[in-house]
């Protein structure tokens, strides 16, 4: 299914390999005031034991958030282009709502709309090695994050928030607007890259998160349930099929263990909607990680009856988070092939432990200030 699956991606885009770099209009889907803002809403879960019994907690979610979060979701765009067009079609709403929004029980959360290269345009880049489409992307981002600065911010703490192009996106963010500014550098809490080959190289003054409540630090993980091939994408940068993009260095890829920062000792805390996620190629390549629909429940987040350990360790020169499953719980398929891993649920494979990580480094950053 996963050879399909790209075969007919690259297919697609074939024909539509133009590119633009110029500037964009900065639009927001997540920002205080936005109608159909899919990066708030109900964050009432219901927590299941591997057993199958479970429970359900009310998660507060605060008016007055202490600091922000600034998102830059992943590939998800269904559209036939290299770059999509800044519209909050379904599966974008579906992945801030799967990726960004329980991150509203700590911080007001920002989302650019972008021109993200495509499903089609990744497909085709990573055959080409032409990563111009990340330039036009990037320019967005950046512009975003001025806008941000300028009409938002106010001197707020900011927790940079990615995963895969998402991530790519804000490793390039820090290298060229904050890294270099003592000013904006000092607000950032900390930065939550996954999926996206984050290395040594990147940063000269955001070194990798190494103790609970550490801040100005970077997380950054890939996953995987299986030894990575030779020609895998993560843990490694010189197998990168787009690892050129944006002029980011290579070098000995970053592995921050979420369950080592957040305190669980290596329980995963697993947590997803249970609203399903919008048809497309994403819903296709999830279907096929899980064997099945999603888990879902009925109430609007769960943390699903699998559950699994996670350990940072490098596997055929492969610098990677190692999952395993605990208890019967299912074994994920690598999606869409075994070079990807388990990426399609980097985040939330860990995403209780990252919402307390980001809770803990606030806390930090507060007393700091």
């Amino acid at each position: 299914m996963g050879r399909v699956l790209v075969a007919a991606i690259v297919a697609l885009a074939a024909s539509a390999f133009v590119t633009s770099s110029a500037s964009a209009e900065v639009k927001w889907l997540c920002a205080p005031g936005v109608a159909g803002n899919p990066c708030v809403g109900d964050q009432t879960t219901r927590y299941f034991n591997s057993d199958g019994s479970s429970h359900v907690e009310q998660v507060p979610v605060p008016a007055n958030p202490p600091v922000d979060c600034f998102y830059v979701y992943p590939t998800v765009s269904d559209q036939p282009t290299p770059n999509a067009q800044q519209t909050p079609d379904p599966e974008v709403k579906s992945i801030a709502t799967y990726q960004a929004q329980r991150f509203s029980t700590r911080c007001r959360v920002f989302a650019p709309l972008y021109r993200e290269v495509t499903v089609a345009g990744v497909a085709t880049s990573s055959q080409t090695h032409d990563t111009s489409p990340y330039d036009t992307a990037y320019t967005d981002v950046r512009e975003a994050w001025l806008a941000y600065l300028r009409d938002y911010n106010h001197g707020r703490g900011v927790v940079l928030i990615g995963h895969s192009q998402g991530s790519r996106m804000l490793r390039a963010l820090i290298r060229r607007e904050i890294d270099p500014s003592p000013n904006v550098r000092n607000r950032i809490v900390s930065a939550i890259i996954p999926g996206a080959n984050a290395n040594a190289n990147d940063f000269a003054h955001f070194p990798a998160c190494a103790r609970p409540g550490q801040d100005r630090c970077v997380v950054a993980y890939s996953t995987f349930n299986e030894t990575p091939p030779d020609n895998t994408r993560f843990g490694r940068t010189d197998t990168d099929p787009v690892g050129n993009a944006l002029g980011l260095p290579g070098g000995p890829v970053l592995c921050t263990d979420p369950t080592l920062l957040s305190g669980t000792g290596g329980r995963l805390d697993s947590l997803v909607p249970s609203q399903p996620f919008a048809p497309g190629v994403i819903l296709l390549l999830l279907i096929k990680l899980y064997g099945g629909p999603p888990p879902s429940a009925d109430t609007p987040w769960l943390q699903p009856t699998d559950h699994y350990t996670g350990r940072c360790e490098t596997s055929n020169n492969a610098n990677v988070l190692m999952i395993s499953p605990v208890d019967g719980a299912r074994t994920l398929t690598p999606s869409p092939d075994d070079t990807w891993g388990v990426h399609l649920v980097d985040v939330n494979i860990a995403l209780g432990n990252l919402v307390d990580v980001v809770g803990r480094q606030t806390a930090t950053y507060l007393t700091d200030h």
